[in-house]
């Protein structure tokens, strides 16, 4: 490869990563994603997400038995990729996994687009926990 040729590589690569969806997904603390159930061991979820790790997530309590393999559930991402400084350790490592919260099981409807459907889950899970956030900060006064 030429010079010319590796530029014209590189220029090709920020294009695509630019237009990629990962990009396109922006700032991920909060973003509300869909996930599948890919593995579940005792309570613990293996959720793919669609980013280059898996999450993983307990299985809550109610309605445990729902959440098998295959499952669509919805999530609060925070954290792509978790990674620390181990032992003086002057860079990171990563824990290969992502960091996100279970809010529930995603259940579109037939007789609407999935997009719709997503939409009110999501705005009852933001509600039930804008819900659980003000009766905890309640009990706290």
């Amino acid at each position: 490869m030429n010079e010319n040729e590796i530029k014209e590589d590189r220029k090709r690569f920020a294009e695509l990563f630019r237009c990629s969806k990962f990009v396109q997904l922006g700032d991920f603390e909060g973003r509300i994603v869909i996930g599948e159930i890919v593995r579940r061991i005792a309570d613990d979820l293996y959720i793919d997400i669609g980013l280059k790790f898996n999450t993983v997530c307990k299985a809550p309590v109610m309605k445990n038995e729902s959440y098998k393999i295959g499952a669509k559930v919805l999530l609060r991402l925070h954290d792509p990729e978790l990674s620390e400084l181990f032992l003086g350790s002057t860079k990171e490592l990563t824990l290969l996994e992502a960091d996100a919260t279970l809010l529930g099981l995603y259940r579109p409807r037939s007789d609407e687009s999935i997009k719709t459907s997503f939409l009110e889950s999501m705005e009852k899970e933001v509600t039930k926990t804008g819900t659980s956030a003000s009766k905890a900060n309640t009990d706290e006064s």
